[in-house]
């Protein structure tokens, strides 16, 4: 693509109409703002729509004025000439247009003339390259590499390994960086294992540490069968037996006599006092129920008394029967008494004392005896866990050997993937050497603590950091980058050169003005502008001053935008 004329009304500093021819090598002249960079704005506005860093909301309309207008006369690469106008309004954007040899177009319709706009930013006006970030520089080299990379690049680098790396990787992954970072992962998280392994058999390692103490052992088994044998032949001993038999059916008779005494007494206060007060309601002295405490009325009257004479009865007998039941007892109390007393009764108090000496003995004994099959039951548990611990401790470690083998594959898969990234880098960079001089491109770098390769990208110019180049030097760089762009895409766009004034030991023309469209600004101090044809020095328009007119503008060949550019 050439450019071949731009015009321009209303844009960026001028207010009027702005127009010039473009040469197969140009140079742009003059002082400080006068205009030099309005060529490149204008040229990438009426393509893109945008300013030099690709913003499309960016205004680039005179701040007198209500909208722009641009015109482009270019050669596409093949050889047609065409004629693109945009137009746009400060305030209304149902006045923009774009149109091409006449006809309304869209923005994507133009795409077939400069590819991708990143692309077209970065020949066109190679500072907008280096000004972007290096993961973005990266994302756009290698896109344009990717144009002319072979599809099976990758699978012919892979087999430049040797059969021992390529069974490592089992395959040419799909993504390097992706695949060295899940196996950094791996690596990671395996670690991460091997660390709580590490903490469990620590763990372990203090159970079977741990020094046990003896067992204990009861050596009282003879005493303890002596006494249980001893209690089992008091306990024998039938009259004794009898004796106890006796004394327990005495003491329930004396406790159930007591029980009917007690019973007996308290149904006599009952009666005695139930007696009473029936006597007083029926002698008419108390009119006042007993019960409920309230009024008797003369029938209410009469059902108690009856009610009450019928309880005195029920009581009276119940009160007969707890007479007599308490005589029986009693008269059999005194049999009872009688049996007890013919049975042997000194030596039943002597043996049940030796039983209870007897009985404590053995508590003791079963006591003791229990402590101490509690505490060597303690010791035998403590071994087991030893035992257990000891076994795990041979499992986790081999679990740790196994996760370290596992380590150790995933770091030879890394380093092997590394090479092949390598490789396919290096065969890349061969592509593109034969459009670079001093420049150089990185795509990794290594990491100082681990050694590993990092995805990256860094450009040197003669081997010194992009940071530390001077204007010149920096201008080359982006100017070896815009020409390996260029003939890598056969976009064959214009370069635009600025501040050329900084690259006195450059000759751009020289190298470049073969084969590409070159645009070169310098500054002049006190010159107007100018523009020329720089291989035909007599061959320039100069600028003093900016044609007035236009009150409007319309739109190409009769189509209606309105745009005003005020004189």
């Amino acid at each position: 693509m050439k450019v071949n004329y731009v015009k321009t009304v209303g844009f960026r500093k001028f207010k009027g109409k702005f127009e010039t021819e473009i040469y197969d090598t140009t140079e742009i002249t003059g002082k400080n703002r006068a205009g030099k960079s309005n060529v490149l704005y204008a040229i990438i506005n009426i393509m893109l729509g945008t300013n030099l860093s690709g913003n499309e909301k960016a205004c680039l309309i005179n701040k007198n004025s209500e909208g722009s207008y641009g015109e482009l006369h270019f050669t596409d690469n093949k050889g047609i000439n065409h004629i693109l106008i945009r137009g746009k309004h400060k305030y209304n954007n149902k006045k923009n247009f774009v149109n091409l040899d006449g006809k309304s177009i869209t923005q994507e319709d133009l795409t077939i003339f400069y590819k991708d706009k990143k692309l077209f930013l970065s020949i066109i006006n190679p500072l907008y390259f280096l000004s972007k970030k290096p993961a973005d520089q990266k994302e756009l080299v290698d896109k344009c590499l990717d144009t002319i990379c072979p599809d099976n690049l990758m699978e012919v680098v892979y087999k430049n390994l040797t059969k021992q790396e390529q069974k490592i990787l089992e395959g040419v992954p799909k993504d390097i960086p992706t695949y060295i970072s899940e196996k950094n992962e791996d690596i990671k998280r395996t670690e991460t294992q091997i660390s709580s392994l590490d903490g469990k058999i620590e763990y372990a390692q203090n159970i079977v540490n741990e020094k046990l103490p003896e067992y204990k052992t009861f050596g009282k088994d003879d005493e303890l069968s002596f006494a249980e044998q001893e209690l089992s032949l008091l306990k024998s001993n039938e009259k004794i037996v009898d004796k106890e038999k006796q004394k327990q059916v005495v003491e329930e008779l004396e406790r159930d006599i007591l029980n009917k005494e007690t019973e007996f007494n308290e149904l006599e206060k009952e009666m005695k006092s139930g007696k009473k007060t029936y006597l007083s309601i029926k002698n008419g002295e108390v009119c006042i129920c007993p019960t409920c405490n309230q009024n008797i009325q003369d029938e209410s009257k009469s059902i108690t008394i009856s009610n009450m004479h019928k309880d005195l009865i029920t009581k009276y007998n119940k009160r007969n029967l707890l007479e007599t039941q308490i005589k029986d007892h009693k008269f059999k109390l005194a049999m009872e008494r009688c049996k007890y007393h013919s049975l042997e009764g000194e030596s039943t108090i002597e043996k049940s004392k030796r039983m209870a000496v007897v009985e404590e003995n053995i508590k003791q004994l079963k006591q003791e005896k229990q402590e101490i099959d509690r505490y060597n039951s303690e010791i035998s548990v403590r071994e087991k866990n030893i035992e257990t611990a000891k076994q795990d401790i041979a499992k986790f470690n081999n679990e740790k050997r196994n996760k370290q083998k596992l380590i150790d594959n995933l770091t030879q898969a890394k380093k092997v993937v590394q090479k092949l990234y390598i490789l396919y880098i290096e065969e890349k960079m061969k592509l593109v050497k034969q459009y670079l001089r001093d420049v150089d491109m990185k795509f990794y770098s290594v990491l100082k603590t681990t050694g590993e390769i990092k995805e990256d990208f860094i450009i040197t110019y003669k081997n010194n950091a992009l940071a530390d180049l001077s204007r010149s030097e920096t201008i080359a760089t982006a100017l070896e980058f815009a020409n390996m762009f260029n003939k890598i895409s056969k976009a064959n766009l214009p370069i635009f050169v600025d501040d050329y004034e900084s690259c006195a030991d450059y000759d751009f023309f020289k190298e470049y003005a073969d084969d590409t469209q070159l645009i070169v600004s310098k500054v002049e101090k006190g010159k107007c502008l100018k523009i020329s044809d720089y291989n035909n020095i007599n061959n320039y328009t100069e600028i003093k001053s900016i044609i007035k007119g236009y009150k409007t503008l319309n739109t190409y060949k009769g189509n209606v935008a309105n745009i005003s550019v005020a004189a």
